[in-house]
């Protein structure tokens, strides 16, 4: 449910730390495009190339033909190198993630487990698998452990799905814990990085990484966040990339647009030359937290570049943002999945915000 704020406000320019709202310029802390690439000159001097030289503005020809595409090949690998992968599929948007990485998976899995606050694309691609899913409750190790020996017999082999950093709050869940209760049912991770990928983990490669759980996760990983681009990837051997271009989450849908592939290759490969990005961003987020627990506020801890919290009730939060919006300051009253009954104030940061505009956003907080 949308609160109204900007109900027929026209917004212009990128959604990063300054917001266009009617032709006024805000502080903004409100998205998720958390790397601020969206004006990088060589990312959009990729796309100016690609049109330049014809490329259709979407490919509607499905690699199962047997056909390559130069720039699909080269997101691909530029995706896999990122991975840390042999190989890596794109596809043509997020909410496919589900489905294109439970097509990816080679074993076969008996029985799906899900948290409870997973995203909807997960929830939706569980049902079409026609497996028994059960939920657990959000992040809670002792709740997984249980719905595993409620419902997964001896000889079955079940599969947790879960987002790695949740979009509401910036929570990571505690995959090594997941991994150990899976161990001895021979189980095995999920995990849908659209708010991690290129923010979290040493290398960038989400929640997966930093938990040291990769080497029994499978990875889909989302373009349009951290990366400002379209699409997403799985990363994956070689020989499973062959097969999943004739799966039918692959084969069925449109490539996507040769335009958002090749900005994709292009934000890829400047993000990787750019670690300490990450380092800033990570700053940036901790601050706010520290500045937020000076002035009473309670939050969580977490390496994502998202800081929820709650003041008041749900009609207070939306008193604060109002008056915030008077102060030329947008943040966002969320409630998306896993909010609760009366939402939080979600701050996204990004990694072109002045710590003055933290500033500014804590001195509206505490008056």
């Amino acid at each position: 449910m949308y609160n109204g704020l900007l109900t027929g406000k026209k917004i212009g320019g990128t959604v990063s730390a300054r917001i266009s709202i009617d032709s006024r310029e805000y502080i903004n802390f409100f998205g998720s495009t958390y790397l601020a690439l969206s004006d990088v000159p060589e990312i959009r001097e990729a796309v100016r190339v690609a049109l330049a030289a014809g490329c259709p503005f979407a490919n509607a020809v499905p690699s199962v033909l047997g056909g390559l595409d130069p720039i699909f090949e080269d997101v691909e690998r530029t995706a896999a190198a990122f991975c840390g992968t042999e190989a890596s599929v794109y596809f043509a948007s997020g909410y496919l993630i589900g489905m294109v990485g439970l097509a990816s998976i080679d074993a076969p899995f008996d029985v799906l487990l899900l948290d409870e606050c997973a995203h909807f694309s997960l929830k939706d691609s569980a049902r079409l698998t026609g497996l028994p899913a059960f939920t657990f409750a959000h992040c809670d190790v002792d709740a997984l452990a249980e719905v595993l020996r409620l419902h997964v017999r001896s000889g079955q082999r079940p599969l947790v799905l879960t987002d790695g950093v949740f979009a509401t709050t910036g929570r990571i869940p505690p995959l090594a814990a997941y991994a150990a209760i899976l161990a001895p049912y021979d189980g095995r991770l999920f995990i849908d990085e659209a708010h991690g990928f290129g923010v979290v983990g040493k290398s960038g490669r989400g929640a997966g990484e930093f938990c040291g759980v990769e080497s029994v996760a499978t990875v889909g990983a989302t373009l349009s966040k951290a990366f400002c681009a379209q699409g997403a990837v799985v990363g994956c051997p070689a020989a499973t990339a062959v097969r999943l271009r004739s799966a039918p989450p692959v084969r069925g849908a449109c490539a996507g647009s040769p335009l958002s592939a090749a900005a994709s290759a292009a934000s890829l490969a400047y993000v990787a030359r750019h670690p300490e990005f990450r380092a800033e961003l990570s700053r940036t987020a901790e601050y706010l937290r520290s500045r937020l627990r000076g002035i009473g506020v309670e939050v969580i801890d977490t390496p994502a570049p998202i800081v929820s919290f709650q003041m008041g009730g749900r009609a207070e939060m939306l008193a604060i943002q109002r008056r915030a919006f008077e102060q030329g300051i947008y943040i966002y009253h969320s409630d998306y999945i896993g909010a609760g009954r009366d939402g939080v104030l979600r701050c996204a940061l990004f990694r072109n915000h002045a710590l003055e505009d933290i500033d500014a956003l804590i001195d509206v907080l505490r008056r």
